[in-house]
């Protein structure tokens, strides 16, 4: 029997946010989209973009991965990774490059243990993959979505005070 056979697999849209290269399940994503560049600025400092009749907020994830808060390649988002939120509310994860679609084994996905991060990154994150090619070997994040947008809206942990 062909071990090939055997491997599950699950299909991801893998792509590259600074230096990380991340993943979503194929079914969190409803459409991967060219973000005009005037599309973007018009609104870029609300956190939204006019796709036709949708408004879409976008997930700045650079600002995450930043060790500043600042990036320095934030703002030129060729591509929006558009998926919804448990509200149904229109997200877009904003890309430079073309996004890819990858069959990703299930054995190679590990669990993350869950921890705080000074940067937060990675809270951002339940699951990694080790996956190897020819001669290059890759760590790719699963993006945990409702945790990823939960840290978006509430940047900044509730202190806790003595009243």
């Amino acid at each position: 029997m062909n071990n090939q056979q055997s491997i599950k697999t699950e299909k991801f849209i893998v792509f590259k946010i600074a230096d990380y290269l991340l993943a979503l399940p194929i079914v969190d994503v409803l459409k991967v989209v060219y973000c005009p560049p005037l599309a973007y600025r018009e609104f870029k400092n609300m956190g939204i973009v006019q796709l036709g009749k949708h408004t879409v907020r976008v997930l700045n994830l650079y600002e995450q991965f930043s060790s500043d808060g600042v990036s320095q390649i934030s703002t030129n988002h060729d591509f929006l990774v558009i998926t919804n939120s448990l509200e149904g509310e229109l997200w877009g994860i904003g890309v430079q490059e073309t996004p890819n679609l990858m069959d990703l084994p299930l054995e190679s996905m590990q669990n993350l243990p869950k921890f705080e991060s000074p940067s937060g990154f990675l809270e951002l994150f339940s699951y990694s993959a080790v996956v190897s090619d020819s001669e290059v070997t890759n760590t790719i994040f699963l993006l945990d979505l409702k945790q990823a947008l939960n840290v978006i809206n509430n940047p900044h942990p509730p202190s806790i005070s003595n009243k």
